[in-house]
Parts: C-alpha cells; sequence; structure tokens
C-alpha cells in the first residue's frame, strides 16, 4: 500500500485560525509559524475573558463571577464540548491535515454551536458571513459524512467594568445556513491557502540568530 503524501505545513496540519491569518497577513503568518515569534500573537483583555469563558464552558466549571456563571447557564448546550476534529483533504498535490474545535458538538447528529464574548455587536448577517461556521461545517462533512444546513452562534455581550471584562447580561442567538456549495468551497479555499502555504514555507529561509 502506497504511503500518503501530506502537504508540507509549518505546523503540519491547518485551522480555521492558519486559513484566515494567512489570507489576512501573510507576514504576521511567517512571522508567527515559521520564526516562532510569539509576539505576533493577538493579546488583549477581551480576548483573554473569552478563553476563560470557553474553558469554564468546556469543564462545566463555575468561574466564581455571578455574571460570568448566569450568562453560561442562559446558553443552550450539547453534550461535547470543545473536543477537537481531525480530518483530511485529498487533493491532487497531497493530503492536507485539517483540525478544529466546534464550542459545542452533538455527538449524535453532529449539530454544532459556537460561543463569542465581546463588546462589539453581533448581527445576523454577521454570524451568517462568519467564515469559521462554514469550516467548521466542512471539518464535520469531512470527518463524519454529515452535510450540515445549519448551526448555530451564541453572543455574550461584554463590557469594560473596574473590576475587568463582565458580561452585561445580554445574550443572543442567531441561526446560520448552509448549502453543499459552501462546504465543498470552503474545501477548495483551505487546499488553496495550505498549497501556498507549503510553497512559502518551502523557499522560507528563517532569520539568522543573535549572537550575545
Amino acid at each position: 500500500m502506497a504511503k500518503k503524501k501530506y502537504i508540507q505545513l509549518p505546523k503540519t496540519y491547518i485551522s480555521y485560525s492558519q486559513c484566515q491569518m494567512w489570507k489576512n497577513s501573510k507576514d504576521r503568518y511567517i512571522q508567527l509559524y515559521f520564526n516562532n515569534c510569539d509576539e505576533f500573537r493577538l493579546n488583549n483583555s477581551g480576548l483573554e475573558y473569552g478563553k476563560i469563558f470557553a474553558d469554564a464552558l468546556e469543564h462545566e466549571n463555575e468561574t466564581g463571577d455571578l455574571l460570568t456563571d448566569a450568562a453560561m447557564l442562559l446558553l443552550p448546550k450539547y453534550d461535547t464540548r470543545d473536543k477537537q476534529i481531525d480530518t483530511e483533504i485529498k487533493t491532487k498535490y497531497g493530503w492536507i491535515k485539517v483540525i478544529g474545535r466546534p464550542d459545542m458538538l452533538n455527538s449524535i447528529t453532529k449539530a454544532f454551536r459556537e460561543t463569542k464574548t465581546g463588546r462589539v455587536k453581533w448581527t445576523a448577517n454577521k454570524a451568517q458571513k462568519h467564515p469559521q461556521m462554514i469550516f467548521y461545517a466542512m471539518l464535520i462533512y469531512l470527518a463524519h459524512g454529515v452535510a450540515l444546513k445549519e448551526a448555530y452562534l451564541d453572543w455574550i455581550e461584554t463590557e469594560e467594568t473596574p473590576e475587568g471584562v463582565k458580561p452585561t447580561g445580554k445574550v443572543e442567538t442567531f441561526h446560520v445556513t448552509f448549502t453543499f456549495q459552501d462546504i465543498l468551497e470552503c474545501i477548495a479555499m483551505t487546499s488553496r491557502v495550505a498549497k501556498e502555504i507549503e510553497i512559502a514555507w518551502a523557499s522560507h529561509i528563517p532569520p539568522p540568530e543573535e549572537v550575545f
């Protein structure tokens, strides 16, 4: 049996965040993934709060903050939380390893929900166009053969307070729909990005090490 040929990537796999970073800023991707420069990672109080919220939601833990814990109680729940999906795409150039972690997944139907925190208002149109939703629908199709037609994005509004980032108490849910054509187009996009990264990675010359 012939050994699989894989597209060569700096992390060996492609993810949603890698796809978006490459499309939005190739220079930042190169600094972060080719040169391992961690200072190019985004970090702010809103992102830090989002990580705390996601971790508590995944493990069903109380945070000790009444507003945060109340916001989590308002969210619809599926039985699988933040579980990594590992799958592959077959292309004419080779196989691509693809990974992703939907916030919540129904282990039977494969329906999923994505949770967002933040001050910037989400709308139905913004949720519908959010590329992470179709990326996860693609993952589920590749891994489980289920072509989802819908999913949900839940937004917990937050605000800056003297005690740090806190939920305002406002929680909104947005219904997002997909077509099978959307899933196929996402497969094509992910394959194209992975091949572009491989080409750049093959010709990349790492910066010289500093001499002290």
